[in-house]
């Protein structure tokens, strides 16, 4: 029991720290980072995505990217709404003279730009997420491929009366668990990621996997 209790317990901080870190990104990416920054990191992402995935994948991905976040974050309500809540409309500027006076300062083009930033990179973020799905044959086969060569191996090794390594074990966890928070975190990076990245990450993962399944203990 106080093993178990001690297993939620770490993996209730690891979130916690990860969903901290992942709303600091936020931050410091819609306080820190310039606009002229982020026009070049798309453009740079838009020209890996056409040369290295073709450009018949490039626009399905492109295609995709837009409608799925036309759905979630237009048609939604979200975009205008966070416009609304932070930045007056023309109407009560005009209405009331003091909030006339505190548009004329550069706080409100401030906001907006930032709002747009951080619009700006949640549609990255989705088009990073169609990129990593569109390699998910790869990911198929590089799974099933781990599951069962780790599966046979830990096999082998048992008929041998071989024991499981505990630092392979624990090693290839997390392995498992960086390269899932780096994924998250990859998501919102304020850096231009070109997909072959992707393939690199599965490979690693399938590596992981597959030494995690040979260690495992005979009594799991």
């Amino acid at each position: 029991m106080a093993t178990e209790r001690q297993q939620q317990a770490s993996w209730l901080w690891a979130t916690t720290v990860a969903v901290i870190l992942l709303v600091m990104e936020f931050v410091l990416l819609s306080a820190l980072v310039p606009a002229d920054w982020s026009n070049r990191m798309r453009a740079q992402e838009v020209q890996w995505v056409s040369s290295q995935l073709g450009t018949e994948t490039a626009t399905v991905v492109f295609a995709n990217a837009q409608r799925w976040y036309g759905v979630l974050c237009l048609r939604s309500g979200l975009v205008d709404a966070s416009y609304d809540l932070l930045l007056p409309d023309a109407a009560a500027v005009r209405a009331t003279p003091e909030l006339g006076k505190l548009a004329a300062t550069p706080l409100w083009p401030w906001v907006k730009g930032r709002l747009d930033l951080i619009w700006f990179a949640v549609y990255l973020a989705i088009q990073r997420l169609v990129v990593l799905l569109a390699w998910w044959p790869l990911g198929a086969f590089a799974l099933v491929g781990a599951i069962g060569d780790g599966l046979i191996r830990r096999r082998i090794r048992l008929d041998g009366f071989d024991y499981p390594s505990p630092l392979a074990h624990r090693a290839a966890v997390r392995v498992l668990l960086g390269l899932a928070f780096l994924l998250g975190f990859g998501l919102f990076l304020p850096l231009p990621v070109p997909p072959l990245a992707v393939p690199l990450l599965v490979l690693i993962a399938a590596a992981a996997l597959a030494l995690l399944l040979t260690q495992t203990q005979k009594r799991v």
